[in-house]
């Protein structure tokens, strides 16, 4: 009787001991990809994947969910039916754009970088860039004006000096988005478009899925997800793998990683056939999930960008603008931004210890 006793109690252990899954989805049941979830203190727990699963709460109870497209949203995990968890659309949506006989198409991006550890928010960047498009020369010039914080002084400087201008860059409006790239790949024979049941276009290669394509032309507006640098990576592998097979010999395998999470989401205007102009884009996010060895952390830096502002304008125009968006970027600058453009709001919790980086970093 005892050893079953045991055996029963080992069992109970273990059961308690799997990792915690839980689903995210939207209004319609289907899954959110790129979810970054924290704790109440701004901690990382984890994202979700492209199926909206996710794998592991850590035992965190009350969990903190943040997207680019959807309203901050904060569970206790006891409470949640089903282990499924529904985020509201944020409906941030933009106004009609007039078309003028003007030289130059300008708009006004806002975006927010966070980095987040096993700690919290270690790095804050965030700030308002100036993209302009000539039609004469069919040429992208971009401004940016920001400001960024970090757990101290050296670490700022550092990353800011290191990636900055990348997440700028990220944070431009572009020419080549990432429908394009999956066109481009489908039509290469790398990608494979199937459209499922509810519309959504599931977007994968020859090892998985790795996005999807949601079109709503009553909204006037294509929602895009894909897993770039899976899609790259799998390429890789079949170069390399064709390479191994022609050769005979085998290339020695680097140390597995720990699966990673690399997202990118867009959201565009279109028209009734489906088009964009450049002027399309409405939001977009970037999530690049990894671990540090050294520390044996996991990190996300989560890049959200937004269109705040468009119009047709000429050059001399253009430069009254600039002089007048010359103003000093700081927090209360970033929130009257957020504000005044109804930017949709952090998840509380990553709000309230991006705070703490400001107030830590003018206390130094």
């Amino acid at each position: 009787m005892r050893k079953l006793f045991v055996i029963a109690l080992l069992l109970v252990m273990a059961a308690g001991a799997h990792a915690q899954r839980l689903q995210v989805v939207d209004v319609d049941g289907l899954p959110i990809a790129a979810v970054c979830v924290t704790n109440e203190k701004g901690a990382l727990v984890g994202s979700t994947d492209n199926d909206g699963w996710l794998n592991d709460a850590k035992g965190v109870k009350h969990l903190y969910f943040s997207h680019v497209a959807f309203k901050a949203t904060d569970v206790n995990i006891d409470t949640v039916p089903s282990m499924t968890v529904v985020m509201q659309d944020e409906n941030f949506m933009l106004s009609e754009l007039e078309v003028k006989p003007k030289e130059l198409l300008y708009v006004q991006t806002y975006y927010r970088c966070v980095y987040v550890c096993d700690e919290g928010p270690i790095y804050f960047r965030a700030g308002v860039v100036d993209n302009t498009y000539e039609f004469a020369k069919q040429k992208i010039s971009s401004k940016t004006r920001s400001v960024s914080r970090g757990m101290n002084g050296l670490f700022r400087f550092l990353i800011s000096t290191l990636v900055g201008h990348y997440i700028d860059k990220w944070a431009r409006i572009d020419t080549t988005n990432i429908y394009k790239k999956i066109l481009k790949g489908a039509s290469k024979g790398q990608l494979f478009i199937t459209e499922e049941p509810s519309g959504r276009r599931v977007v994968s290669d020859t090892i998985s899925a790795l996005g999807y394509i949601d079109d709503d032309y009553k909204a006037g507006q294509r929602t895009t997800n894909f897993d770039i640098w899976a899609y790259d990576d799998h390429i890789e592998a079949t170069k390399e793998a064709a390479k191994e097979a022609k050769t005979g010999k085998k290339k020695k395998k680097k140390k597995e990683d720990i699966p990673a999470n690399h997202s990118y989401y867009d959201v565009y205007i279109i028209d009734e056939n489906g088009q964009s102009r450049i002027d399309g884009l409405v939001m977009k996010q970037i999530l690049v999930s990894g671990h540090f060895d050294r520390t044996d952390q996991d990190y996300i830096i989560l890049l959200e960008t937004y269109t705040i502002g468009r119009d047709y304008i000429d050059k001399k125009e253009f430069k009254q603008t600039r002089k007048e968006n010359e103003v000093e970027m700081d927090i209360n600058e970033l929130r009257r931004l957020e504000k005044n453009h109804h930017i949709p709001a952090l998840a509380p919790n990553l709000k309230a210890a991006v705070d703490e980086l400001f107030k830590k970093e003018l206390k130094e």
